[in-house]
């Protein structure tokens, strides 16, 4: 397994490594980014391969699943030409279906093979409390268990560093650790503290490590060309981010050149009830990617002359910092071309500060 990137590491060819998935990938809960997981693998990589270069890619944002993730697994992701990705969204994914699951899946690891087909994906499994309480009860994961079926299917290596937390957190012999136990590794039963991202990272090693020793170092690289597994129109390849440029908004807009939490290059802003804008797209799905934050307010949106239903893009967290996330406007459409119809609603939730949109990008598929 990992054999192209062992072929760069041993070569020094250099070794572009991202990170892909959401909160616990991104960091949280750690005292400095130094000390999360995706940091320290990356710095053993560097020691253990001193005359490679390795250059690391933060491309995880929390709170996000992998409905988001194929959309921006391009941009992100490929963009940065990587040739070795993990792919982390078990705990994100937890309330997706299977099939949705299984489709993004797929979506992320071809569109990554597209871009190039020799880049080696490794599929991470994290865990929380509430998770952990859900298979004590014998409940499934079913996004688990798409990715697991994804990543078998184009044999995929896998780490199931969650499921070795969950085994400390439970040394003590109960099915069902209380909130303390899990407070030794966490921060609140969800995002590692930096115990917990040192045990993480430590499971990543041994795997790396053990794949490296028993890796047969090839000639060249190995290309990945496998068959899909499911029919090109049933998984998500096609899922693409049209920027908010493209829209047609009315002067209540305004079109900001700056970074949208440091996730996109600009986005449009309102701050005005009612002002409206359309976006004209081909496909059979819309979501938004906007800003929620503390001001952020609600978007009244209808496509062609359909209902017009509203969504909010505002949360508690919102109270603590803003982020890049996305709202689905609409699903399930004929495929086809169609228009997006959004207006800044008047209403907002009740403990947000204002009113304001601020969308950088419309996600199609």
């Amino acid at each position: 397994m990992l054999e192209n990137t062992l072929y760069r590491l041993k070569n020094g060819l250099g070794l572009t490594v991202a990170y892909f998935g959401g909160s616990i990938t991104e960091g949280a809960g750690a005292s400095s980014y130094e000390n999360c997981w995706p940091a320290l693998t990356t710095e053993w990589l560097k020691e253990r391969f001193p005359t490679c270069r390795v250059k690391h890619v933060q491309a995880a944002i929390g709170g996000t699943d992998s409905t988001l993730g194929v959309y921006r697994c391009d941009r992100d992701v490929c963009s940065e030409k990587p040739n070795l990705v993990f792919f982390e969204f078990a705990v994100n994914d937890s309330a997706l279906d299977f099939s949705t699951a299984l489709r993004n899946t797929e979506g992320c690891f071809r569109k990554i093979w597209a871009a190039d087909p020799a880049t080696d994906i490794v599929t991470v499994y994290t865990v929380t409390k509430a998770l952990s309480d859900r298979m004590a009860k014998g409940g499934v994961q079913s996004a688990k268990a798409a990715h697991m079926a994804a990543s078998e299917y184009y044999g995929v290596p896998q780490i199931d560093m969650g499921e070795a937390l969950r085994h400390r957190v439970l040394a003590k012999g109960s099915a069902r650790a209380d909130e303390t136990d899990w407070l030794r590794y966490t921060t609140d039963t969800c995002h590692p503290n930096d115990a917990g991202y040192a045990l993480y990272a430590g499971i990543v090693r041994e795997h790396l490590q053990n794949w490296f020793d028993t890796a047969k170092l090839p000639a060249a690289p190995v290309i990945h060309i496998p068959g899909p597994l499911m029919a090109p129109e049933n998984h998500h390849l096609d899922a693409r981010m049209e920027d908010c440029s493209k829209a047609e908004a009315d002067g209540s807009w305004t079109l900001k050149e700056e970074s949208l939490c440091g996730r996109y290059p600009r986005y449009l802003e309102c701050t005005r009830p009612g002002g409206t804008l359309r976006f004209r797209f081909t496909g059979r799905r819309i979501d938004l990617y906007w800003m929620m934050a503390k001001d952020s307010g609600d978007a009244l949106c209808k496509v062609d002359d359909g209902p017009e239903t509203a969504l909010s893009s505002w949360d508690s967290y919102c109270k603590r910092f803003d982020r890049a996330n996305a709202a689905c406007a609409a699903k399930d459409l004929p495929f086809g071309e169609h228009t997006l119809t959004l207006r800044l609603s008047p209403v907002h939730a009740e403990e947000s500060e204002g009113t304001a949109l601020r969308i950088a990008a419309f996600l199609i598929m």
